[in-house]
C-alpha cells in the first residue's frame, strides 16, 4: 500500500511540474483558465499553485484575484491543508462582501463535518446563520449544526436545529426527530420524546431501537399498560440474553398494579436465567413473596438490601422485620425494625419501627438495661406519638402545669434526673427561669439559668432560645465575638428556622460580624437577614442600608448600588442618604449620567443632602469636562453657602471650569478676584497656582510674576527655574543617596509635571527606586518614560526593558509581556531579547492555564521553541520551555484526538520532558506516556507497565504517582478486572491525597457501579445514553 501512494504521490508531482510549464509567459487570464481546468479535473494542489502564481501577479481589488483567491482557498479546503480554516478567514477578511463567500462557509462546514471535526463544524456552519439559503439546504445546514452541538453534548444549542429541521419535510426530517427525541429521554422530557419516538416504531433506520426507547420511558413513568402491551412483543422476539431483562420489566410493571401473583413467574425468570439482581430488583421480588405470603422466600430477597439509606431500604427492612416475627425470630426482627426506625424517608414507618424495636428490647432476656432508653429516646423523638400513653407506663413523667419556676427547679432537683422526662423538664424550666432574669435586667443570674437549661439540650427547641438569648446578653456587654458564637449556635440548631427569634438573630448576628470588622461575611449575613425579613420594617430599611454600606467599603460598587437603590425603594427615614450614596456608585462604575439624574433629583427634593448632591453634581460636571453645566451648579453652591469652605472652594472651581471651556480672561479674572477676596485661605493658594496655569495658556508669564509679586501672603521668586529643581535632585542621585534622590524627583514632578526633565526625572526617579528596592514605585516611574513615544526621549528602549524585568519580579505578567513585545522589536541586546523570548513564554502559558484559550497554548509552544534552541538560556530556562512544550502539545492533542500529527508532536515533546534530570519532569512524563499507551494505542497492558514504572522508580513524586493510579483504574476497567479496578480506586479513596483524586475516584467508581447497574437493568439492552443510529 506504501509503495502504490508512493507512486501516485510522484505521478502527481511529475504532473504538476508538467502543469507548471505551462503558467510562464501566459496572461493572468489564461493561467486563471487553465488553474480552473486543474481544479475541475480535482487537481487541486496543481490548480493551487496556479491560482497562487495569479494572485503574485495581479491587483488584489480585481475580480480575477477575487476569484483566484477563492479557487485557492477551495484547493486548500478539498486538499485537507491544517491551514484551511486560517486561508477561509483571510479570504473573508480580504473580501467581506464576496459572492462566494457562502460557498466557502458550506464547503468548509462539509469538510469539517464530514471529518467529524464537529466543533470546527459547528464554527462554521453558524456563520450561515441570517444567510438566505434555498430551504432544502437551510434544512441540511440546520441539522448538521444541531448533530455537531448534538455530538458535542451541548443540547440546549441543539434543541431549536434539530427542532426546526423535524418539522420540515426534507430528508433530514425524521434523523432530526430521532435525535431531538434522544434529547428529550435524556432530559427525562418523556413527553417529547414519545412524541418523537412514537411515529419512528416503523421507520427504516430507527424502527429496530425506538421500541427500547419507549419501554424505558414507560416503565419510568408507570404506563404500565403500554409497557405490558410492548414488553410482551420484545419477549416474543428477545434473544437468550434479553430475554431476563424483558422479563423484568413486565413483572415489575405488573408488581406496581399490584398483580403480584402474575408478576412472580416473570421476576423469577428473571433471576433464574442469570439477570443480575440490584437492590430494587431484590426489593420488588422480596416484596412479591411478602404479598404471596412466602415469607421464607421474602427474607432471602430483602435481607440482600444492604447499606442503603432511602425510602426502598427503609420499607424493605420493615417488611423483614415482620418477616422475621412471623418466623418467631425476635432478635432479628429487633435489628431489622432499628434499621427501619434510623430512616426518616416515611415518618410512619419510622415511628412504628422504633416503637416495635423499643417493645422488643424490653421484651428481651435484659428489660431494663436499653430499654429505658430506647422509650426515652423514643418519646424524644415523637413526642406526639399515639403510643404516649403506653411508654410512659414505663416511664416517670414530671409535669408541669404551674409557671413558678423557682418551685420547679426545686421540686425536680428533689426528684432526681435519673429519667428523660424530668432531664427535659429541668431544661425547660431553666430556660423560663433564666428568662425572667433577663427581663428584670437581673444579667448575671439569667445567664447562670440559661447555661443550667443548656446543660441539658433535650429539647432543642429551648436550646436554640437559650443561645439566643445569651446573644443578646453578650451584645449588650459589647462582647461582639460571644455574642456572634451564640447567635450562630441558635442558627445552627436543628428546628430553629420556625421559631419567630429566627430573623432577629440573623440580623444580631449580621451586627456582630459588622462590628468585628468582617465587612464581606457581614454584608453575606444581612442579606440572609433579609431574604427572611417581614415586608416593611425599620430593621428591613437598616439592614438594607448596612448591605449597602458594606459593598461600598469593600469597593463592590455595583452591588452596593443595587441595595442603595432598594434601601431608597422601602421610603425609610433614610431614603436621602441611600440616594446620595447610590449616586456615588454610579459615578464610581462610570455611569455619570446616571449619578447626575439621581443628584438631580436630590436637590429638587430638597432636605439635608441637597447642598452635598449640588456640589457633588459640580464637581461630576467638572470632571466630565461639562465646564458650563460646573460652572452653573458651582455659582448656585456658592449662592447658598458664600462663607462656607465649600463655598469658596465652589467660587474657586468656577474659574477652573472657565478655564477647562477655554474662557482664559474669564478665569483669569476670578481668579484674581478670589484672592482679594480670600487672601490667606488654602483656597487662595490654589487659586494662585491654577492662576499660573492660566497665565502660562495665554502666555502672560511675565503678568503673572508681576502680579503674584504684589501678594502679601504669597512668596515666588521668578528665579525659581525648572533646572534649579531638577538638577538638585541629580546631585543627590549622583551622590548614590537615592532615598533622598527618589523624593527630590518625585518633588520636581509634582511640580513640573512636564518639565524640561521629565523624562530624566522619571527614568533616574525609577532607578532611585530600584536601587533601594522599591519594585513597585520604580516600575510606575518606568513605565512612564517607556509610554512617552516623543523623539528625544532616549531612554524608552532601556525604560522597557526595566519594565519587563520589574514587571516578572512582581508578577505582573500583563505588563511584562507587552514590554517583552517592545523589547522583541526594538532591541537589539541579546541578554534582553532572551529575557523577552522567557517572559512571553511565560506569559501565554499562564494564560493558557488560566483561560485555556488554543491560541494562548501556540503562542507559549511557540516561544517555548525559541527559548529551549538557545543553548545560552539559563539551564531551569530551557527546562521549562521543555515542559511548556510538552504541556501545550498535550494539550492540542487533547482538542484533536484523532490528528495524528498533534499526536506525534505530543510524544515527542514528552519523550524531551521524560529525558530531563528533574524527578518531578519525568514523573509527569512518564504519566502522559501511560495516558498515551491507552488513549492513543489502547494498549492498556502497557499503560500499567509504565505506570508501574512510575511508582517503583519514583517513589516522591506523589501527585504523579495518584494521577497514575487512576489511569491504573481505568486501564482495569477496560481489561474488564472490575476488582482490581475497584480495589484501587478504594485505596485512592482512602487514602485522600487531594480533594481532585477523590472526586475523581468517586465519581469513576460511580461510574463502574452505573456501568455493572446497567449491564443487567433494562437499560443494557442498548444503551439509550448514545444514540442508536
Amino acid at each position: 500500500m506504501k509503495r502504490i501512494y508512493f507512486l501516485l504521490l510522484a505521478s502527481l508531482l511529475s504532473f504538476t511540474s508538467a502543469a507548471q510549464a505551462h503558467f510562464p509567459n501566459q496572461t493572468p487570464e489564461a493561467d486563471y483558465a487553465e488553474s480552473r481546468s486543474l481544479y475541475d479535473r480535482a487537481l487541486y494542489s496543481s490548480a493551487s499553485e496556479g491560482f497562487q502564481s495569479i494572485l503574485r501577479r495581479v491587483d488584489k481589488q480585481t475580480d480575477l484575484a477575487e476569484q483566484s483567491h477563492c479557487y485557492r482557498v477551495l484547493c486548500a479546503i478539498k486538499l485537507m491543508n491544517r491551514d484551511s480554516d486560517e486561508q477561509v478567514h483571510g479570504f473573508l477578511q480580504s473580501y467581506p462582501t464576496s459572492a462566494r463567500r457562502v460557498e466557502l462557509l458550506i464547503e468548509m462546514s462539509e469538510y469539517a463535518f464530514n471529518r467529524r471535526r464537529y466543533k470546527d463544524a459547528k464554527k462554521w456552519l453558524k456563520q450561515l446563520d441570517g444567510v438566505r439559503l434555498p430551504k432544502a439546504q437551510r434544512a441540511a445546514v440546520q441539522f448538521k449544526l444541531g448533530y455537531s452541538y448534538f455530538l458535542l453534548k451541548e443540547y440546549d444549542q441543539a434543541r431549536p436545529q434539530l427542532a426546526a429541521v423535524k418539522a420540515s419535510k426534507y430528508p433530514d426530517a425524521k434523523s432530526a426527530q430521532y435525535y431531538y427525541g434522544h434529547i428529550a429521554y435524556l432530559d427525562s422530557n418523556d413527553v417529547t420524546a414519545l412524541a418523537c419516538f412514537e411515529p419512528l416504531r416503523s421507520h427504516q433506520q430507527f424502527g429496530a431501537v425506538v421500541p427500547y426507547y419507549l419501554a424505558q420511558i414507560y416503565a419510568r413513568n408507570g404506563m404500565d399498560n403500554e409497557l405490558l402491551g410492548l414488553g410482551e412483543q420484545l419477549l416474543s422476539k428477545a434473544t437468550t440474553r434479553r430475554a431476563p431483562e424483558i422479563a423484568k420489566l413486565i413483572g415489575q410493571s405488573l408488581y406496581r398494579k399490584s398483580r403480584y401473583v402474575e408478576s412472580l413467574p416473570y421476576l423469577e425468570l428473571h433471576k433464574v436465567q442469570g439477570g443480575k439482581l440490584f437492590a430494587s430488583d431484590h426489593y420488588i421480588l422480596g416484596v412479591v413473596y411478602y404479598r404471596t405470603e412466602r415469607y421464607e422466600e421474602a427474607m432471602q430477597s430483602l435481607n440482600k438490601i444492604t447499606g442503603d439509606n432511602n425510602a426502598m431500604a427503609q420499607n424493605a427492612y420493615y417488611l423483614l422485620a415482620d418477616c422475621y416475627i412471623r418466623a418467631e425470630q425476635p432478635q432479628e426482627a429487633l435489628t431489622a425494625f432499628k434499621a427501619a426506625s434510623q430512616s426518616d424517608h416515611d415518618k410512619v414507618i419510622q415511628e412504628e419501627s422504633a416503637y416495635q424495636a423499643a417493645k422488643l428490647t424490653y421484651q428481651s432476656a435484659s428489660p431494663f438495661g436499653n430499654a429505658i432508653k430506647a422509650f426515652q429516646d423514643f418519646l424524644k423523638d415523637y413526642p406526639k406519638t399515639e403510643y404516649r400513653r403506653e411508654v410512659n407506663e414505663y416511664l416517670a413523667n414530671l409535669y408541669i402545669s404551674s409557671k413558678d419556676y423557682s418551685k420547679a427547679m426545686e421540686s425536680i432537683l428533689q426528684t432526681g434526673m435519673a429519667s428523660m422526662a424530668m432531664m427535659e423538664a429541668y431544661q425547660r424550666v431553666a430556660y423560663y427561669r433564666a428568662v425572667e432574669f433577663y427581663h428584670v435586667s437581673d444579667w448575671s443570674n439569667a445567664v447562670e439559668y440559661f447555661q443550667k437549661s443548656l446543660a441539658y439540650p433535650k429539647n432543642i427547641t429551648y436550646v436554640a432560645l437559650s443561645h439566643f438569648w445569651m446573644g443578646e446578653l453578650s451584645y449588650r456587654k459589647g462582647n461582639h465575638q460571644e455574642a456572634l458564637s451564640r447567635f450562630e449556635s441558635f442558627l445552627n440548631t436543628p428546628g430553629s428556622y420556625t421559631l419567630t427569634e429566627r430573623p432577629d438573630a440573623l440580623y444580631n448576628k449580621a451586627y456582630c460580624l459588622y462590628q468585628l470588622g468582617q465587612h464581606e461575611d457581614a454584608a453575606a449575613a444581612f442579606r440572609v437577614y433579609l431574604a427572611d425579613a417581614p415586608k416593611a420594617s425599620r430593621k428591613k430599611e437598616d439592614a438594607t442600608l448596612r448591605v449597602a454600606d458594606l459593598y461600598f467599603l469593600l469597593r463592590r460598587h455595583a452591588v452596593a448600588q443595587q441595595f442603595y437603590q432598594k434601601a431608597s425603594a422601602l421610603q425609610g427615614v433614610d431614603v436621602a442618604y441611600a440616594e446620595y450614596q447610590r449616586a456615588m456608585c454610579l459615578g464610581l462604575l462610570n455611569d455619570q449620567s446616571g449619578k447626575i439624574a439621581v443628584l438631580k433629583q436630590l436637590e429638587t427634593r430638597g432636605g439635608s443632602y441637597a447642598e452635598d448632591a449640588l456640589f457633588e453634581r459640580a464637581e461630576t460636571h467638572l470632571r466630565e469636562g461639562e465646564n458650563l453645566a460646573a460652572e452653573q451648579a458651582f455659582k448656585a453652591f456658592a449662592r447658598l453657602k458664600p462663607n462656607s469652605q465649600r463655598g469658596r472652594r465652589a467660587l474657586l472651581n468656577v474659574s477652573l471650569a472657565q478655564r477647562n471651556a477655554g474662557q482664559l480672561e474669564q478665569s483669569i479674572q476670578g481668579l484674581r478676584t478670589f484672592v482679594v477676596t480670600y487672601p490667606g485661605t488654602a483656597e487662595a493658594d490654589d487659586a494662585v497656582l491654577a492662576a499660573k496655569m492660566v497665565y502660562d495658556e495665554l502666555d502672560q508669564i511675565d503678568n503673572y510674576l508681576a502680579w503674584v509679586q504684589g501678594l502679601a501672603f504669597v512668596h515666588v521668586r521668578a528665579s525659581e527655574l525648572d533646572s534649579v529643581a531638577y538638577m538638585s535632585a541629580y546631585s543627590k542621585y549622583a551622590s548614590a543617596n537615592y532615598d533622598e534622590a527618589s523624593k527630590a524627583f518625585g518633588r520636581y514632578l509634582k511640580r513640573y509635571p512636564d518639565g524640561f526633565f521629565a523624562i530624566e526625572a522619571h527614568y533616574l526617579k525609577g532607578e532611585s527606586h530600584r536601587v533601594e528596592g522599591s519594585y513597585p514605585s520604580s516600575l510606575e516611574n518606568y513605565q512612564w518614560v517607556a509610554n512617552d513615544a516623543s523623539p528625544g526621549n532616549s531612554r524608552r528602549l532601556s525604560a522597557w526593558t526595566w519594565v519587563m524585568k520589574l514587571a516578572n519580579e512582581l508578577e505582573r505578567m500583563p505588563v511584562a509581556m507587552a514590554a517583552a513585545e517592545h523589547v522583541l522589536a526594538q532591541s537589539e541586546s541579546e541578554e534582553a531579547v532572551r529575557l523577552a523570548n522567557v517572559t512571553l513564554m511565560v506569559g501565554y502559558w499562564d494564560n493558557a492555564n488560566a483561560t485555556l484559550e488554543n491560541q494562548s497554548y501556540d503562542l507559549a509552544y511557540s516561544y517555548a521553541e525559541v527559548v529551549h534552541a538557545n543553548d545560552r538560556n539559563e539551564p531551569q530556562d530551557r527546562d521549562y520551555a521543555t515542559l511548556v512544550m510538552a504541556r501545550s502539545a498535550m494539550h492540542e492533542w487533547r482538542n484533536n484526538p484523532n490528528d495524528p500529527i498533534a499526536g506525534d508532536r505530543a510524544r515527542r515533546a514528552n519523550t524531551a520532558l521524560a529525558a530531563l534530570a528533574s524527578p518531578a519532569a519525568q514523573a509527569e512524563a512518564a504519566f502522559q506516556e501511560a495516558v498515551f499507551l491507552r488513549e492513543m494505542d489502547l494498549d492498556y497492558q502497557q499503560s500499567n507497565t509504565k505506570v508501574f514504572w512510575l511508582i517503583d522508580n519514583l517513589p516522591g513524586q506523589a501527585e504523579w504517582r495518584y494521577k497514575s493510579l487512576l489511569v491504573l483504574a481505568k486501564n482495569y476497567a477496560d481489561l474488564n478486572d472490575l476488582f482490581q479496578a475497584n480495589y484501587t480506586l478504594d485505596f485512592l479513596i482512602d487514602e485522600q491525597y487531594s480533594d481532585e483524586i477523590v472526586t475523581q475516584a468517586l465519581a469513576f467508581k460511580t461510574a463502574l457501579k452505573a456501568q455493572e447497574a446497567a449491564k443487567s437493568s433494562t437499560d443494557t439492552l442498548i444503551n439509550l445514553n448514545e444514540p442508536q443510529a
